[in-house]
């Protein structure tokens, strides 16, 4: 910790993470840290509107800007998103111009490290901008102080936990502030009643789906786990993910002997995070809703191919991890034809780790 950090408390301060639901959540931590050692300081966060749910209610946070941006970088992406999403940039950097000349902050933290999330960090022209100088797409040019490396030998968590440290904040207690309405977690207990599943069950969540295609597994795959899950541990198994992608998990249920239950298009983000706190294991790819589970402490099984488990796995649960060692693997890659990485990893592999976990689980 730096004995020489500047003092954040009265200071306005503004985080920029625009998206997606993984890396909010995983940028949570420094929250915590910087609004704990400096109660005073005014904390905002500026985020794309279809995810300000995850952090509103949040206790160590004084103000969310919302802005209407379109992802041109997920597997449903298209020209014509490309388009669009470039007018929506523009209308909403004059949006959020307008606020920032009214808010005047003293301390910018662009964890981002993207084109877009760099250019929102310059209109504070009178700001402290902090960020990564080895950031992507040369977002540390729109920085006046790029002074962090980022490191994905390490956890995406510890590297934005740097910025907390450069301020002298204590880190050595990691935690995810999670702000869940108790209507939420009632409706959420309600709906599963009335599913036929109880809270004492052993209730287990399953993701599927992803925002990239390269980290997809078989569907038949999951259908086999899924059923082998209820066979040896009267699991019930819940499906989630977005309204889209309902046909695709149905075409998993549909493969299966089993009885499993879609939530998908079934709730509000709230509702979605009260869904995964509520259950007893998280099964499926590296995703948004992987990172919900480690962040409320909910024993994750991932199966990582693309995507480095180093930097972005599950939080503390690297016994968790489910992968096959390739020459190819983590290619980080968005798109991939061949995806041998994901359809060599088998059912019994993930079932061994299930195997592994019980003594906890049950």
């Amino acid at each position: 910790m730096r004995d020489d950090h500047r003092d954040l408390n009265d200071a306005k301060i503004l985080f920029i993470r625009l998206s997606s639901l993984g890396d909010l959540i995983l940028t949570l931590p420094t929250l915590k840290a910087i609004k704990g050692r400096y109660p005073q300081a005014h904390v905002t966060w500026l985020v794309q509107d279809a995810l300000q749910d995850v952090l509103s209610g949040n206790p160590y946070l004084d103000e969310i800007i919302p802005v209407d941006l379109l992802s041109v970088t997920d597997k449903y992406a298209t020209p014509k998103t490309w388009l669009r999403g470039g007018g929506r940039l523009f209308r909403n950097l004059g949006k959020a111009y307008r606020i920032f000349r009214k808010r005047k902050f003293d301390v910018v933290l662009e964890f981002q490290a993207l084109f877009k999330s760099g250019i929102f960090a310059s209109l504070n022209r009178g700001a402290e901008r902090y960020g990564f100088k080895n950031a992507r797409e040369l977002s540390h040019l729109f920085l006046n102080h790029p002074i962090f490396v980022r490191d994905k030998s390490r956890h995406a968590v510890e590297n934005y936990l740097q910025f907390a440290r450069h301020f002298g904040c204590p880190t050595e207690e990691v935690e995810f502030p999670i702000y869940i309405p108790p209507e939420d977690e009632h409706y959420i207990e309600q709906l599963l009643l009335q599913e036929g599943i109880k809270p004492g069950d052993f209730t287990v969540f399953v993701s599927a789906t992803a925002r990239w295609q390269s980290k997809f597994w078989e569907q038949e795959a999951f259908a086999r786990l899924c059923d082998e899950l209820v066979r040896r541990y009267g699991a019930k198994l819940i499906f989630s993910g977005l309204p889209s992608e309902v046909d695709y998990l149905q075409g998993i249920r549909e493969m299966m002997r089993e009885h499993a239950l879609i939530m998908a298009g079934r709730t509000t983000i709230k509702q979605f995070l009260a869904l995964i706190r509520r259950s007893r294991l998280y099964v499926g790819v590296d995703s948004g809703s992987m990172h919900a589970a480690a962040a409320f402490r909910v024993p994750a099984i991932a199966l990582f191919g693309p995507s480095n488990p180093s930097w972005i796995g599950p939080y503390g649960q690297e016994q968790g991890i489910v992968k096959v060692d390739l020459p190819c693997s983590p290619c980080n890659r968005r798109e991939c034809s061949d995806r041998s990485c994901m359809l060599m990893i088998t059912p019994e592999m993930v079932l061994e780790k299930v195997e592994e976990l019980t003594p906890v689980l049950l």
